[in-house]
C-alpha cells in the first residue's frame, strides 16, 4: 500500500511539474484545455487530471478493478488518461445519460441519497464517478461477473455485449491513454 501511495504521489507530482512548466512557457495555449471550473485560470486543474484523481480514489474505495473503472470512462466519454488535455466529461447522451460516466439521472438518486438534477450530475465529476462506482459495486454483488455487470451498466440488462467484453477483458487500459 505504501508503494502504491508513493507511486501515485510521484505521478501527481510529475504531472503538476509538467503542467506548470508547460503553462509558464505557453500561456496562450491554455484556451485549448478543458478546466474544472471552466475559466482556464492558472488556479484550475485540467479536468483530465482531476478525473484521474477521482477514479483512482473511488475505484479503490469501492473495490472496483482499475481496468473496469477506466474502461467505463473510456467507453462512455472517451477518457484517455491524465494527460488528455482536451477531454470533455460534461456530456449528455441521446438517452439522457449525464457526465463522465454517463449516469441516467433517475438511477442516481438512490446512490446519492437525495434528488439530483441532470446539470448537477453532469458537472459534479466526483458525484458522477462515485455513483458509477456504487452502481458497479452493487451490480457485481448481484451478478458476480464483471462481463454481466458491464452489460447491465451499458444496456440495463445483464448481457455480454461488445461494451461488456471490451471493459472486462481490456486489462491494458493505459494503451488508450494520451502520452505526456
Amino acid at each position: 500500500m505504501k508503494t502504491k501511495n508513493v507511486f501515485l504521489f510521484s505521478i501527481l507530482t510529475m504531472s503538476l511539474i509538467v503542467m506548470i512548466s508547460y503553462f509558464t512557457e505557453q500561456k496562450h495555449v491554455q484556451k485549448d484545455y478543458i478546466y474544472i471550473n471552466g475559466t482556464g485560470s492558472e488556479n484550475s486543474l485540467p479536468v483530465s487530471l482531476k478525473m484521474y484523481e477521482i477514479i483512482e480514489e473511488l475505484s479503490t474505495k469501492y473495490k472496483i478493478p482499475k481496468h473496469i473503472a477506466y474502461n467505463v470512462a473510456y467507453m462512455e466519454t472517451r477518457y484517455r488518461g491524465p494527460f488528455d488535455w482536451k477531454y470533455n466529461p460534461y456530456l449528455t447522451s441521446s438517452a439522457g445519460a449525464e457526465g463522465p460516466m454517463q449516469i441516467i439521472t433517475r438511477y442516481a438518486h438512490r446512490f446519492v441519497g437525495r434528488t439530483v438534477t441532470p446539470k448537477e450530475l453532469r458537472t459534479d465529476l466526483e458525484m458522477n464517478v462515485e455513483v458509477s462506482m456504487k452502481m458497479l459495486k452493487k451490480l457485481y454483488g448481484m451478478y458476480g461477473r464483471w462481463d454481466l455487470v458491464l452489460g447491465y451498466y451499458n444496456t440495463g440488462y445483464p448481457q455480454v455485449n461488445e461494451y461488456a467484453s471490451f471493459c472486462s477483458n481490456n486489462k491494458d487500459y493505459r494503451k488508450n491513454w494520451v502520452s505526456p
